[in-house]
């Protein structure tokens, strides 16, 4: 069989150029066409000049390796240790992934790989990667907003796992205390059984009318409601009580002593059960604060 050499540079150059590209996409780097296009040309000669020399030495695995630093670092001027592993990783686990994809191309089409085929798997696994590294990215902002809450009232108390939603800024008129959405379940025993069960009979029969569940109410636990408006209603209700204690912890970073309100919420706050109340944005300025101080003590 014969291969051309300019049909080889060509190929080689535009798989490297792609995965150069789709790593730089998915670090969120700054894309410089002119970089790229030297970097793949660095590494498609270095494949050609691999095919005609012929010397072992060229096929050595810490050669390619050392090839492939050098193009991305002419494709991406990364400053520090970390930033350069990084671009490092996410160039190969790009690359491994397009070679299965092409592989599996390349079996499924009755060993025959065509361009179509290389196109259609580097597009797949761009793809396939920019999912990935966005769910990863998901994940690891919400776990920064986790936290544990420790809710103490009548003697009782209740450790959740809570999330910190940027968009509750519902806070308490008579106080003007932040309130905290918290799932009835989650505090059962602290409402104990007959409260909890009126406080779902209000929920459940919105014309009720709300001073009969506040003069039901017993002398430890005092409800209050708080009205609030949403996108597609006004006017909602939500039963709430101030607890003697609440004590939200990031770990061992930071320790806070809340001042706010509990909104009790009638179903799930999480569909996939991952944290049982919703904190308030002004928790991220308590926490800047609380670090400030910390550091000036030190």
């Amino acid at each position: 069989m014969v291969y051309y050499i300019e049909y080889i540079f060509a190929e080689n150059f535009f798989i490297d150029f792609i995965l150069l590209f789709i790593t730089g996409k998915l670090i969120k780097r700054i894309i410089i066409f002119r970089r790229l296009i030297i970097a793949a040309a660095i590494g498609a000669l270095y494949v050609i000049l691999t095919a005609y020399i012929g010397r072992d030495f060229m096929t050595y695995f810490i050669v390619k390796f050392s090839i492939s630093i050098l193009m991305i670092m002419v494709a991406y001027d990364s400053k520090g240790i970390l930033t350069n592993i990084r671009v490092i990783l996410c160039f190969y686990i790009t690359s491994l992934i397009m070679v299965g994809i092409i592989t599996a191309l390349y079996y499924l089409d009755y060993d025959r790989l065509t361009v179509n085929a290389i196109v259609l798997s580097l597009f797949i696994g761009y793809a396939a990667l920019h999912f990935f590294f966005k769910e990863i990215k998901a994940r690891i902002e919400k776990s920064n907003y986790m936290r544990s809450i420790t809710i103490g009232a009548d003697n009782k108390s209740k450790i959740l796992r809570a999330y910190i939603d940027t968009g509750n800024e519902l806070t308490d008129p008579m106080t003007g205390k932040p309130v905290i959405v918290v799932s009835i379940d989650s505090i059962k025993n602290i409402l104990g059984e007959d409260l909890y069960d009126e406080v779902l009979c209000f929920y459940r029969n919105k014309e009720s009318n709300y001073e009969n569940l506040l003069n039901m109410n017993n002398n430890e636990i005092k409800l209050r409601i708080v009205k609030y408006n949403t996108i597609s209603s006004m006017g909602e209700k939500m039963v709430c009580f101030v607890p003697d204690s609440i004590k939200i912890t990031d770990g061992d970073k930071n320790i806070i002593n809340a001042d706010a309100v509990i909104g009790i919420y009638p179903k799930k706050i999480s569909q996939k059960e991952d944290y049982d109340a919703l904190l308030f944005k002004k928790l991220l300025e308590w926490e800047s604060e609380t670090h400030n101080e910390h550091v000036k003590s030190c």
